[in-house]
């Protein structure tokens, strides 16, 4: 976490790729980023970003994207995982139901769980989320934040949050402050509060706003 242009998002595109760095190295596993191929990297790591691109199709073929051979049971295990269940409800023809203006009209917060799904379809060993929920109206957003919660405390694969609500990071095992480009604070959300710096001041801040 960090204010705005503290460098997050630019972190977080280093490390999947979509900028190489110009100075230092990024390792993953103590393998240097350069010595590996980002094609078969980026197969393993889950990505969602605030805006959500589905395109005219099923749900089944919005999530097909990203793992062609995808079975149908997979489709729906990712979906139950992303908490699609009430999408699925009222889906007339299940993950076969076309989405878009001729078809099944979602809301922002739906969109969102599909791409979640999306992203965990792939099974990624890495999944990360980039302010996943700031477009998002505040009562979809804390609906989102639960399900990202527990998909972070599953333990089944490492989980990136990037979020300007702490509320949705403070269960994190680690967390790291960013301040103009650097890190300048560590620990986990009580450590961060004894420190009192600008977690502590942020964190303050905010719980002040929901007062």
């Amino acid at each position: 976490m960090g204010p705005s242009g503290s460098g997050k998002s630019t972190l977080v595109k280093l490390l999947v790729g979509l900028y190489r760095p110009v100075a230092g190295n990024i390792f993953f596993n103590q393998y240097l980023s350069s010595e590996i191929r980002y094609n078969v990297l980026r197969r393993q790591i889950g990505f969602v970003t605030q805006d959500t691109q589905l395109f005219a199709g099923t749900i089944k073929e919005n999530l097909l994207f990203v793992k062609g051979d995808a079975t149908d049971e997979e489709i729906l295990d990712a979906l139950h995982k992303a908490s699609c269940d009430n999408l699925l409800s009222r889906s007339e023809h299940g993950i076969n139901t076309v989405l878009g203006e001729n078809g099944l009209k979602l809301s922002g917060g739906e969109k969102q769980r599909i791409s979640i799904a999306r992203a965990l379809l792939r099974h990624p060993r890495l999944l990360i989320f980039d302010e996943a929920t700031s477009a998002l109206d505040s009562l979809t957003e804390d609906e989102i934040t639960q399900t990202i919660r527990e998909l972070s405390l599953s333990k089944e694969r490492i989980t990136i949050l990037i979020a300007h609500r702490l509320s949705t990071i403070m269960h994190a095992d680690l967390i790291y402050v960013l301040e103009r480009g650097k890190v300048s604070e560590v620990g986990s959300h009580t450590d961060l509060l004894e420190q009192k710096g600008l977690y502590y001041a942020m964190w303050r801040q905010q719980v002040g706003e929901r007062k």
